[in-house]
């Protein structure tokens, strides 16, 4: 099997040069069969689909599969929600609950860690999979790095109540629930920024990475205007009247700079108080530099590591003509004559990668499957919640792509084969299907098209094969005791390839 591994890699990785771009989408020479439209939807709108919502989608049709997933409000997510409410409690807590717990001797790592596992078994299985990726998409826009001192008590509430709540809304409501949210306003600092003493972390960020980008147009000047504007937002320990404390937004105008500002050419007149940070948001979400970096982003993690000009450009007009209308953008992406024929652009962050090996297995997990997840999450570098810098993931394929890296893919996919992931159990012969393949071309033929929905190119094919047959001849019958274990170490190899590593 690793000599096969080693042959197998030099046909469908093809090295640095044959199967990779410069910035790790591949290039047009690569030898992988394309994927259809609607694979290349389900790909991208799902974290790997699973079976049921593969014959879903395609007995719905493309369009279809577009509006069921744009409304996911309608989508019956109570299982794993109720899974979640009543195994990790501290997901539908306030702060001052989180907080409450952990004075009567709770751990003060258990929010975090039950919002990260909370997260995969979102991942993993709610039906609301656009959303879910979309959830993905805004956390990482609106980056809070859990492990930053009281972040990671209060990233749950956050997540539940910025993130979750609007991820299909309206940009505008998110914008403004960021900014109030205490996680934010700790992250960046927000809550030492003073008339005083002027904090500008969060005016910066906000401007570079939540709004116009790094070239949308703004000076120095709009940055220490804008801090300026958010002197005073802070948070303050709460006690409604049920007697329990809380931590939520509160405007200090004791602490606020009531002087004029300027701020992108608008002035904000003396004398006022929250209504300048209002103001602020107001003027950043119709600013057009605003609509653009958020079509240009949602078109790189849609569509292309180098998003197609013409299709932001109809991206930012949504924007503008939806008011940020955020299922409106993504009608547009998922509809579009660029996104379609996308196939295989975009390659698969960790989180991509290894939940979506599960979900188109069909794994069970049980006993101490989120170690194994998390494990191996860390070990590919991107553990939810725990990206340090304000920005984000990257969304390009080439930071993700590296020697050290791919190898570790390989050891998830065929330890996720051969059975060996703690935790995580893959029902082979339900994969296989009925009746069993009997020859090595029938299995390999009958994995590739339940994994990979598609043909593998003849060499590919070829190598796979002679692989399962062990030396007998291709066209011979299999040995059921061999069967089981040469399909395990197929599904390793369709895992480690090009064909899986791609969306």
């Amino acid at each position: 099997m690793d000599a096969f591994l080693g042959a197998y890699e030099g046909a469908v990785f093809g090295g640095e040069e044959s199967a990779h771009g410069k910035n790790g989408t591949k290039d047009p020479g690569s030898r992988v069969p394309p994927a259809s439209e609607l694979w290349t939807l389900l790909s991208r709108t799902t974290y790997g689909p699973t079976q049921q919502e593969f014959a879903g989608a395609s007995a719905a049709g493309y369009e279809a599969w577009v509006e069921y997933q744009l409304a996911p409000e309608a989508i019956d997510a109570s299982q794993v929600e109720t899974l979640i409410a009543n195994s990790l409690p501290s997901v539908g807590q306030t702060i001052g609950q989180i907080l409450a717990a952990i004075a009567a001797g709770g751990g003060q790592g258990v929010a975090a860690t039950e919002l990260t596992v909370a997260t995969l078994l979102r991942q993993l299985y709610s039906p609301r999979q656009l959303y879910e990726v979309m959830v993905e998409f805004w956390t990482n826009h609106f980056n809070v790095y859990i492990l930053d001192g009281n972040a990671r008590y209060y990233k749950t509430v956050d997540d539940r109540e910025v993130i979750r709540r609007h991820a299909m809304g309206k940009f505008g409501d998110l914008l403004r629930a960021s900014a109030r949210s205490p996680a934010m306003l700790f992250y960046l600092d927000n809550f030492l920024n003073v008339a005083s003493g002027p904090q500008e972390n969060y005016a910066r960020e906000l401007l570079e990475l939540h709004t116009l980008g790094v070239d949308g147009g703004y000076t120095e000047d709009d940055v220490k205007a804008v801090a300026r504007a958010f002197t005073g937002w802070t948070f303050t320990a709460y006690r409604p009247q049920n007697g329990q404390t809380d931590v939520v937004f509160n405007f200090n105008r004791a602490v606020h700079d009531v002087g004029a500002k300027r701020v992108l050419g608008v002035d904000l007149p003396a004398g006022r108080g929250i209504e300048d940070g209002e103001q602020v948001l107001d003027i950043l979400v119709s600013h057009p530099s605003t609509a653009r970096f958020i079509a240009t982003k949602l078109v790189r993690r849609f569509v292309s590591d180098s998003p197609p000009a013409s299709l932001v450009d109809r991206v930012a007009a949504t924007y503008r003509e939806s008011g940020g209308d955020i299922r409106a953008m993504l009608r547009t992406i998922l509809l579009s004559s660029e996104f379609r024929t996308s196939g295989d652009r975009k390659f698969k962050r960790p989180v991509e990668y290894v939940v979506s090996s599960l979900r188109v297995l069909g794994a069970t997990v049980s006993g101490n499957w989120t170690r194994s997840l998390t494990d191996a999450l860390a070990t590919l570098g991107q553990s939810h919640f725990q990206w340090a810098a304000p920005n984000g993931y990257p969304d390009v394929g080439g930071y993700w792509i590296s020697s050290a890296a791919m190898l570790s893919r390989w050891n998830h996919a065929l330890a996720l084969g051969n059975g060996t992931l703690a935790g995580v159990a893959v029902d082979v012969n339900a994969l296989l299907g009925s009746p069993l393949p009997r020859t090595p071309e029938e299995l390999v033929d009958r994995l590739a098209q339940r994994v990979l929905r598609r043909a593998l190119s003849l060499d590919d094919r070829n190598r796979l094969v002679a692989f399962a047959a062990a030396g007998a001849p291709v066209e011979a019958a299999l040995p059921p005791a061999l069967r089981t274990q040469r399909a395990r170490e197929v599904l390793g190899l369709l895992l480690a390839s090009n064909y899986f590593m791609y969306r």
